[in-house]
């Protein structure tokens, strides 16, 4: 490549666009605001996970987008591109990883004999996905962003990020199926495996306001990124220099906007605190089940066929 190709590539648009800075700020100050607020929510009800998982995808969100108002500035300096481009492809995934910890947990909750796998193996399962494609994506995404005057580098780079990008759409499609079916399976009562009737807990435990709550939180956050991720898809599908990469509001509005919305429905539907507060909830409800049960072998009925302690036989 010739110095003037070398200084002509220095000087070109590496967006495509010009990233609009009141947007950027925008998602800055939501992002920002949301990682705060799920810090102190993981802190107040001790859901320690969530701190390497919704409040590090926060966290990685902020950093991105602080690139791309830096680039709003001049979107051909590289190193704001560069950070960007790596970071947010990256920033969801340990958000992802909070939505398959949380759902084992609700079919801890609720009764995993409904489930096809264990609560534990979705951890195990899809984490494993979650941290390959992670690899994936950052190894492609820092070759692609630093190989911007190398043609070849940067379409091998993002079909390196094609890959893992499809390995996480893949998992985030089993993981929704397995959902709907769990869902399907509890509502017919329609369980895998037989309970364990000499645990003491009920045969279908009771779904209270907190544990809806947590559900529907948990599948709207999965849709949101599950679009995100299909986005994302076709984009890198496409290539850096391809239509849908250079169009701005494609990706303000199905990548930001949609981990926006997936981390605010988190902040008021929080796995941490609606899962302590159902614990309480569930614990209650066992107990009524047993008081219930307590007061019907004393009922009246019963009562006139037992001698009392201090009747004499």
């Amino acid at each position: 490549m010739s110095t003037s190709d070398s200084a002509a590539a220095d000087h070109t648009n590496l967006y495509g666009y010009n990233p609009t800075k009141s947007v950027c700020i925008i998602f800055v100050i939501l992002y920002v605001v949301s990682t705060l607020v799920h810090i102190w929510q993981a802190t107040r009800s001790r859901a320690w996970w969530l701190l390497p998982t919704v409040v590090l995808a926060g966290l990685a969100e902020v950093v991105g987008w602080v690139a791309r108002t830096k680039s709003s500035y001049d979107p051909t300096v590289r190193m704001p591109y560069i950070i960007q481009t790596s970071i947010l492809v990256l920033a969801p995934t340990p958000f992802v990883a909070a939505l398959f910890i949380g759902f084992g947990r609700i079919a801890s909750r609720l009764g995993d004999e409904y489930s096809r796998l264990s609560p534990r193996l979705y951890s195990r399962i899809f984490l494993t996905c979650d941290i390959l494609s992670l690899f994936i994506q950052g190894g492609g995404g820092g070759m692609a962003a630093t190989a911007t005057s190398d043609p070849d580098k940067v379409r091998l780079g993002s079909n390196i990020i094609l890959g893992g990008l499809i390995i996480q759409l893949i998992s985030m499609t089993c993981f929704c199926y397995l959902m709907g079916e769990y869902a399907w399976r509890r509502a017919a009562d329609r369980p895998f495996r037989k309970r364990d009737v000499t645990s003491g807990t009920p045969s279908h435990r009771v779904m209270d306001h907190s544990m809806k709550m947590l559900i529907v939180g948990i599948c709207i956050s999965t849709v949101l990124i599950y679009i995100r991720s299909v986005y994302r898809t076709i984009e890198f599908a496409n290539g850096f220099d391809g239509p849908i990469a250079h169009t701005q509001v494609l990706f303000n509005v199905f990548d930001g906007m949609m981990v926006t919305l997936a981390m605010y429905t988190l902040n008021f539907m929080n796995p941490g605190t609606l899962l302590k507060a159902t614990a309480n909830s569930s614990a209650y409800a066992l107990a009524d089940r047993n008081r219930m049960s307590f007061s019907r072998r004393t009922s009246p009925t019963v009562d006139t066929y037992m001698v009392q302690p201090h009747q004499k036989v």
